[in-house]
């Protein structure tokens, strides 16, 4: 009988705890943003977490939708306790219409996050232009930490 009492208290004292280990610090939030237009579109949805700080996953997809002499590019550009941060561009490969990667970025606080889809020169390799996302704000407000 004593058992069977310990492991119902047990019980009791799990589903008091587990909510508490389950804090929104622990937990994470997504946000997502698309760019779009003829010639190219990306797209980036972001698990933003906390204790650790990072951004993870990172979900990464552009798509090259003209035959007309550029690469498309995609690269992320973080705000936060490390400064204004931009990251290394990723490219849709020769050959393909489409690519995507999945990662993940521990950098500390960081308040924000956008990016940017860029045509790039395929014989030449110059950035010919930018079109930039919407800011992804941190969904988690750090001013009780």
């Amino acid at each position: 009988m004593r058992l069977k009492s310990s492991l119902v208290a047990a019980a009791a004292l799990a589903t008091v705890i587990t909510p508490l280990l389950a804090s929104p610090a622990a937990a994470a939030s997504g946000t997502e943003a698309t760019v779009s237009a003829n010639s190219y579109y990306g797209r980036m949805v972001i698990g933003w977490g906390i204790n650790p700080y990072r951004l993870d996953p990172i979900q990464i997809f552009a798509q090259d939708r003209a035959t007309d002499g550029y690469v498309v590019g995609i690269r992320l550009i973080t705000n936060g306790e490390s400064g204004h941060k931009v990251w290394s561009m990723r490219t849709v490969p020769s050959g393909q219409t489409s690519a995507s990667w999945s990662t993940y970025l521990q950098a500390g606080w960081i308040d924000n996050a956008y990016f940017e889809v860029c045509k790039i020169g395929a014989s030449s390799g110059a950035i010919a232009s930018c079109e930039a996302s919407a800011v992804m704000n941190n969904p988690f407000d750090d001013s009780s930490l």
